[in-house]
Formats: structure tokens, C-alpha cells, sequence
């Protein structure tokens, strides 16, 4: 048996990993067929594989062959999220095929379920199937399970259920069950249980030989009592159906990419993002997380290590705008349904971010006992920022329902205009109304004294643009003249505060001399065309204070008030790509997209920054706000490429 010291391996690139989910939670799995990281039922849930943050402490769930030697290869089954790891040895050839099973996702709609439930309406139990086959020839693999609950911060015990076909684990507030379908064809099979010191973890070790054609299927589920853990080994995860919900899965996410409206360059590279972004959905509520991870740091060793599995407004926001764009509307309405049941009254009390069921309260707390990321301490969950002002929310709000109400999808959902939305609009406008000369923590949540950010201004008078149009299109109750004349003395008091003439560009601040990649939003939002002088300066001032060596973006290199460094920002960098090619500099905005490729996954997934100088992934992962940039870049440079035919023939 191979025992857990020996199990200790050093911590794998952050983009080497594969990502499955089933729009209630994700797990991240490692080339070498390692779950690393898995939060059950929810998104928000105490992780019970934590090895991600702490390679010695933390838990996690392996499938490999016995010779570490063979390496695994893996890819996505197309246009899905089930992922599959080859291993290729001398003797043969194996594959793990894992996925979380999902209901039909037309049928996902917004309702609110019980927390912490990872039950389907039917009763039957949400999972996380790996199946592993052999393809030919011979393989002998072991299994190493090592659960440890909470963080790794809470004691387990184990035990294995009768002929050997299942394991229970359970500690005192999470239980987890372990099912092993076809154990009765595999003569070489044998497993073992070992409890750790002090009940500080419980591992289940077991090996086998598998021939060509053999299988065995490994689904584990978790319950809300040791009672329910145990039936869910012992009889409900037995009677399921595998096969069926594998090739169930796959339909459902074929059915649902192929909604896609894009058809132009980097098509897979879309399709990919588009899927990720539907993986990182919480589907009892709408809500969208803006990662499945928390604490990968922003610098290797240091201290900006945030907790991302929550709902922040502007992500979700930009994350609806992405997908309405490639013709994905159900996402929109979902999230607007959950955006009317939070408490905002008039404004004062919404917040940038809330808990995946729309809780206010997001306490932060440091996991001392973990080590981190390579050593990247400390380890967060909760995050404070929810309690910051950004009044860029506002704007980003409106923008994003104003796009679904102009894409004409409310009326295949039989809404109405003049309903519960506006009043909620309305209310959100008044609001940036008397309060957009205020200060705030800005977009990047900047943990200090409050101030006037030019990015927030410039939200702000997209929430009066769109509620301005809105009205005007659809015939809505409104003070026209008023939302009218508040929007020409925002974008007067940007142009006047928010641009320096001796820096040339637009800055951070008001009479500030300090850069932000934010600024680079301007023209993807209507306040400024692309090629007026200022916006032309302040790309180029980008281009020159604002890069890496290899043209990739910071947000800012200004102090924030916070120890430590930062990788380029990803989605920044895309943003330049959408500028050069919103201003005719096609050849430049491809060479520079096609160069942010190369810092994916070997499955086209990003984290949320990059090392400066280098191709190494910082921050969580996959990011939310990565992949919509990338969407918006690629149908911007398919627009620009339009643009440039008709010169082109002529």
C-alpha cells in the first residue's frame, strides 16, 4: 500500500488543472488525476480536499497508475464540461473520465433551495462520478482518498461499509460518502482504512488491476448526518444509473453551447470561455461566483490571497453581458429574478458583493493551520470587501439589464418593460442621482481612504445612459430631464477632473498623475469613442507605463495600501485588445491576444493574472472575469476584421 507521506507531491502550475462542475460546485482536477480542490455541495461550502492550499495537510481524491512515471493527458469531451486524463504506459493505456452530473439546464431556473443541500428535486443526490477504463492492454492503478473536512480544520473518522464496496467519513458538521461500482469483475481489488493521529484525517488507500474493457466507477456524494451519508453509500449512489448520467451530462452541456450565436475567429476559444462561465453559475439562484477558489495568490509568497467564491454585481454583470452577446439570455433573467429579492431599499444598502443565496454577511477569517499555495499565506475565506462602496456597480447593473431588455429577450419570457425591473432601475438611478460626487474604493477594491475614481464616474453616468435610453425606447415612467442633465454634468466633470493634458491620459483619479487599466473600459461602454484624441493618448500612455516587457496590462503600479506585488491583470490586458481594435490597430490587437493565449491551460482555462515577464498563472482560478474579456476581445476583433473587408476589396 502506498502510504500518505509517500502521497506528498509538490504543488502543480495553477493553470495545469482541469475544472468540472455542475453549477453548484466545482473540483479541480490535477494531470496526474488528483482532486485538489473540492467544496461540497456549494460553491461556498468548507472544502474537504484542500491540498491545493496545503500539499502536506490538505486532502484530496487520486486516480493514478501505480508507476508515477506515466503521465496524464488531459482534455475536455467537446463542447462539455466532462473531463477526461489518458495515461499511457508500456503495457497499456487507461482513461478517467470525471464530471459532476447535471439536471437538464434548460430546466435550471432561479428558486432558492435550502442551504448547503446537494439534493435535486427528485430526490436523487447531486455527485462526483470518476469512472476509470482501460483502453487496451493492461494497467494496475491505486486509488488514494485522504478527506479532510472544514479545511482541513476539523477531525474525521472512516469506515468501510460491508463486501468492501464504499467508504463512509465522517466529522462534525461534514459527512462524505464514497461509492465503488464494479468492484465484483475486478478479482485484483483490495482497499484499506487509516485513521489518522488524534482523528486529524482519514484516508482509504486501494489498488487494482484493470484489463482491456474493465471499469470501475468511483461516485462520491456527501450528506447532512452520518445516517444519510450511509444510505447514500449503501443503497442510493448503487441504484444510480452511471452510463445514463454521463451521457446525459454530455447532452446538456452540447445542448446548451450550442445556444452560441459566434461564429468567428477563435471559436473554440469562446465556446470554452462561454462553457466555464455557465460552470461557475449557481443555478438555485441565479447568482454567479467569480471563481471556485480561494487564496491562489496574486504574488507567489505573498499576502493578496482573497477569497473569490462569491457573487460580486460587476462581475456577474460583465459575466451576463459576455453571454448575451453570444446569444445567452436564461443567465440574465436567472440573475435578475435573484437581484430582485436582495434588500436594496433606496440604494443606500446594496452592496458590490453577496453570498451565493444573497447573504450580506461575508466575515473574514484566516486559516492559520494551512500553509497556503506554496507557501502563500494567509489563507482567506469570507471576504470584507463586501462591505465597501463602489459606486461602478451601479452602472454596471443597468448596463447589463439594459442589454437584455434591448436584445428584445424579456419578450420570450412574456415580461413586461414597466414591472418590478424598472422600479428597481429607477430606484438604483435616483440613487447614483445624489450620489455620484461621493468617494469609494473603486473597482479594484482598493483598502484604504476613500476617493473619486475616474472609473466609478464613468459607471456612473452609464447608469443614468442606460436608464435615459431605456426610457426613451420603451416609453417608461422617468425624470427624463433630470437623469438628462445629470448625465452632461458627470461626463463634463470627468472630462474636466478625470484626464490630465500634461500626462495625456486619463488617470486614477481626479488631478491624479497615476494610471489605471480601467480606464481602458471607456469606450467599451459608450462614454468616449475609441479614437478621440484622449482615449488614443491614454492607450498609448497604457502601452508605456502600464506593461510588462511583454505588453501585458497591470490594473495600476501605484501604491493601494497593501504589502506586496502583483501579477499583470489578465483581463486587463484583453481590454487593450479591444481598444487597438476598436481603433484600426488590428495586426497589433491579434499578435497581442494571440500572446495572452499562450498564458491558458493546456484546456484553454485562465486564472486572473499572470507573472510579469512570464507565462505563469497567478491568482484563482478559472477567473470569471478573464474569460468574458477574452469573449469581448474576440468579437471585437471579429468586428474590426469586418470593418476592414470592404476597404480591403476595394
Amino acid at each position: 500500500m502506498v502510504t500518505d507521506k509517500q502521497q506528498i507531491r509538490h504543488y502543480q502550475q495553477i493553470n495545469s488543472y482541469g475544472v468540472i462542475g455542475d453549477c453548484h460546485s466545482a473540483a479541480l482536477v490535477a494531470p496526474d488525476g488528483s482532486i485538489d480542490w473540492g467544496c461540497f455541495p456549494d460553491f461556498d461550502s468548507p472544502a474537504v480536499f484542500c491540498r491545493l492550499l496545503d500539499a502536506e495537510r490538505g486532502g484530496y481524491f487520486q486516480i493514478a497508475p501505480v508507476d508515477t512515471n506515466i503521465g496524464g493527458k488531459q482534455r475536455y469531451i467537446p463542447d462539455t464540461n466532462v473531463l477526461q486524463t489518458t495515461f499511457t504506459g508500456e503495457l497499456g493505456r487507461a482513461v478517467l473520465t470525471d464530471f459532476m452530473p447535471v439536471e437538464d439546464l434548460s430546466a435550471w431556473t432561479y428558486r432558492t433551495l435550502n442551504n448547503n443541500t446537494w439534493a435535486r428535486e427528485n430526490g436523487s443526490c447531486h455527485s462526483l462520478v470518476r469512472v476509470i477504463s482501460c483502453l487496451d492492454g493492461e494497467m494496475t492503478l491505486n486509488m488514494h482518498l485522504k478527506v479532510t473536512p472544514n479545511y482541513a480544520g476539523t477531525p474525521a473518522t472512516v469506515s468501510l461499509v460491508e463486501n468492501q464496496s464504499g467508504v463512509i467519513i465522517t466529522s462534525e458538521k461534514q459527512h462524505v460518502g464514497l461509492a465503488i461500482l464494479g468492484i465484483r469483475d475486478i478479482d485484483s481489488f483490495s482497499i484499506q482504512c487509516e485513521q489518522g493521529e488524534q482523528d486529524e484525517y482519514a484516508t482509504v488507500t486501494a489498488s487494482f488491476k484493470l484489463y482491456e474493457g474493465e471499469r470501475l466507477t468511483f461516485a462520491l456524494g456527501v450528506g447532512r448526518s452520518p445516517r444519510a451519508v450511509r444510505r447514500l453509500v449503501e443503497w442510493d449512489l448503487l441504484q444510480r444509473n452511471f452510463d445514463w448520467e454521463l451521457a446525459h451530462t454530455l447532452s446538456c452541456w452540447r445542448k446548451w453551447i450550442a445556444q452560441t450565436e459566434y461564429n468567428g475567429p477563435y471559436k473554440d476559444w469562446v465556446k470554452r470561455s462561454a462553457l466555464a462561465l455557465k460552470m461557475l453559475s449557481y443555478a438555485p439562484t441565479g447568482a454567479i461566483v467569480a471563481a471556485p477558489t480561494t487564496s491562489l495568490p496574486e504574488e507567489l509568497g505573498g499576502m493578496r490571497n482573497w477569497d473569490y467564491r462569491y457573487t460580486w454585481l460587476r462581475d456577474s454583470a460583465f459575466t451576463l453581458y459576455a453571454l448575451n452577446m453570444l446569444g445567452f439570455t436564461e443567465e440574465t433573467r436567472a440573475f435578475t429574478r435573484w437581484l430582485l429579492h436582495l434588500s436594496y431599499n433606496d440604494g443606500e444598502e446594496l452592496q458590490i458583493m453577496y453570498g451565493l443565496r444573497g447573504e450580506r454577511e461575508l466575515p473574514e477569517e484566516l486559516l492559520t493551520h494551512l500553509s497556503g499555495y506554496r507557501d502563500s499565506q494567509p489563507v482567506r475565506i469570507g471576504n470584507e470587501a463586501a462591505q465597501q462602496k463602489q459606486l461602478d456597480v451601479f452602472g454596471e447593473m443597468i448596463d447589463c439589464i439594459h442589454l437584455y431588455w434591448n436584445s428584445g429577450s424579456f419578450d420570450r419570457y412574456g415580461e413586461q418593460p414597466n414591472g418590478p425591473l424598472w422600479m428597481l432601475m429607477r430606484t438604483l438611478i435616483e440613487h447614483v442621482c445624489a450620489h455620484w460626487k461621493d468617494t469609494d474604493n473603486g473597482i479594484w477594491e482598493v483598502r484604504g481612504d476613500p476617493s473619486q475614481f475616474v472609473h466609478s464616474k464613468v459607471m456612473c453616468w452609464v447608469a443614468l445612459d442606460r436608464g435615459v435610453r431605456m426610457a426613451q425606447q420603451f416609453h417608461l415612467p422617468a425624470d427624463l430631464e433630470r437623469w438628462q442633465e445629470v448625465r452632461a454634468q458627470i461626463r463634463e466633470d470627468v472630462l474636466a477632473h478625470g484626464y490630465n493634458p500634461v500626462l495625456q491620459s486619463f488617470t486614477q483619479r481626479y488631478e491624479d498623475t497615476s494610471l489605471d487599466a480601467s480606464n481602458l473600459i471607456m469606450p467599451l461602454v459608450g462614454f468616449i469613442d475609441a479614437n478621440d484624441s484622449r482615449m488614443l493618448a491614454t492607450v498609448e500612455r497604457t502601452l508605456e507605463k502600464l506593461t510588462d516587457p511583454q505588453g501585458f496590462v497591470y490594473r495600476y503600479r501605484n501604491e493601494d495600501g497593501l504589502n506586496g506585488d502583483e501579477g499583470t491583470f489578465t483581463s486587463c490586458t484583453f481590454w487593450l485588445v479591444e481598444n487597438l481594435a476598436r481603433q484600426g490597430r488590428l495586426d497589433e490587437a491579434r499578435r497581442l491576444f494571440e500572446l495572452v493565449l499562450t498564458c491558458a491551460s493546456p484546456l484553454g482555462l485562465f486564472s486572473e493574472e499572470v507573472a510579469p515577464g512570464s507565462t505563469l498563472s497567478l491568482g484563482n482560478y478559472p477567473q470569471a472575469l478573464t474569460h468574458i474579456a477574452l469573449i469581448n476581445s474576440a468579437v471585437a476583433l471579429q468586428k474590426a476584421e469586418q470593418q476592414q473587408q470592404p476597404s480591403k476589396s476595394a
